[in-house]
């Protein structure tokens, strides 16, 4: 809205405020005393509006240079600069060689350094060792007890046709004979369930050492980044529990940036920038952990972690990683334009027009800026009218 004054409307506002003591845009002092009216001065016409217009020979139309703007309540928000990403690992694990008995030695290690792997992807090929008499004795141990069990277990089926035949025709007998009858049933199960547990242990062990004999690879259980092949001579023994490979598991990486003035809080969504500006492809993420704190009024630094629609397993190798994104967001604030507003000495002003064409310098407190609005902390109300270029 163009702002168009009378040069004699102008000098009587001029000599309006010089007879007030040039008064304060009309509000109260805010909750900072530095505020609104307690700092109300004379404009500066080299700083804020160029008064040589008003001489004798200016026109009515002089002022059409300047436009003046109404504080109103608005939204603000602050688009940040691009923040570095980096990655960082939370964990890693390793692939080792396990096993029981015998003996193992690496043939091949299957993977390179950097290399994303899969669970079940071998990572070395390896040739077992194992004694044939300990897989032979476990065997004749096996069938011996099956031999027993099955021999105990025809003895108690024949005691038990006995006791059946002999059952007392006499009740008060009779029900003795078949307490001690069901007694017999009851004992006989815990010993069957004692013969079912050694074979069943005996039957595992063969079936392990049979798998160890014939064993040859040894495979990821997990999807990950390899980070270090720890084993590479060929032939080399591998004592149990030996690390071949070094792992980054997939689920235990992520993107982490600093953020020393903790612009993003927690939940915060922005966007990954992953490569090259020219060819950086772009994800939506959220921040999902930010720590950081003030001390004595000194900010640490914070490191904020990142959580998105992406695959690490595509990102890596494809950086650099940058985050960006809105901050700040606040709803009904009182918004000022960036070029309405003057700075001197780290303080904030603005030139306030009156309802008489007036004009007061007048001090207010910024909560932060954009490139397009400051939005107002203390200082001025809404409706305030301030000129701008």
């Amino acid at each position: 809205m163009k702002c168009t004054l009378t040069r004699r409307k102008f000098i009587a506002g001029i000599m309006t405020a010089a007879a007030l003591g040039l008064s304060g845009c009309g509000q109260s002092g805010g909750v900072l005393t530095d505020a609104g009216t307690n700092v109300a001065l004379q404009p500066d016409p080299s700083e804020y509006l160029d008064l040589s217009v008003l001489s004798e020979d200016a026109g009515e139309d002089s002022w059409n240079s300047y436009s003046s703007y109404t504080v109103t309540y608005g939204t603000f928000s602050t688009q940040m600069t691009a923040l570095r990403a980096n990655v960082q690992m939370l964990e890693t694990s390793c692939v080792k060689a396990e096993y029981s008995t015998g003996t193992m030695r690496l043939v091949e290690v299957l993977v390179e350094r950097n290399q994303y792997i899969t669970a079940g992807t071998p990572v070395a090929l390896v040739s077992m060792e194992t004694d044939e008499l300990d897989l032979q004795e476990l065997e004749r141990r096996l069938l011996r007890l099956q031999q027993r069990y099955a021999e105990d277990l025809e003895e108690f089926q024949e005691s038990q046709e006995e006791r059946e035949a002999l059952f007392a025709r006499w009740d008060p007998q009779r029900s003795i004979d078949m307490i001690r009858y069901h007694q017999a049933q009851l004992d006989f199960e815990q010993t069957a369930a004692s013969y079912e547990k050694q074979i069943a242990n005996l039957q595992e062990e063969i079936r392990s050492l049979k798998e160890l004999a014939g064993r040859t690879q040894i495979v990821a259980e997990e999807d990950g980044f390899v980070l270090e092949v720890c084993i590479r001579q060929k032939g080399e023994t591998l004592e149990n529990g030996a690390t071949i490979v070094k792992l980054a598991p997939a689920d235990k990486i992520c993107l982490e940036f600093p953020d020393a003035m903790e612009h993003y809080g927690y939940g915060n969504q922005v966007t990954l920038l992953v490569g090259d500006t020219r060819t950086a492809k772009s994800y939506d993420a959220m921040v999902v952990s930010a720590v950081g704190k003030t001390l004595s009024s000194q900010w640490d630094l914070a490191t904020s972690r990142l959580d998105g629609a992406y695959d690490m397993a595509e990102l890596l190798g494809n950086g650099p990683f940058y985050v960006t994104g809105e901050t700040n967001v606040m709803e009904n604030v009182l918004l000022v334009p960036s070029e309405a507003v003057t700075v001197e000495n780290r303080k904030y002003y603005v030139t306030v027009l009156g309802e008489d064409g007036s004009l007061t310098k007048t001090q207010f407190i910024p909560g932060g800026n954009n490139a397009e609005y400051y939005w107002v902390f203390d200082g001025l109300k809404e409706g305030t009218k301030v000129m701008m270029p």
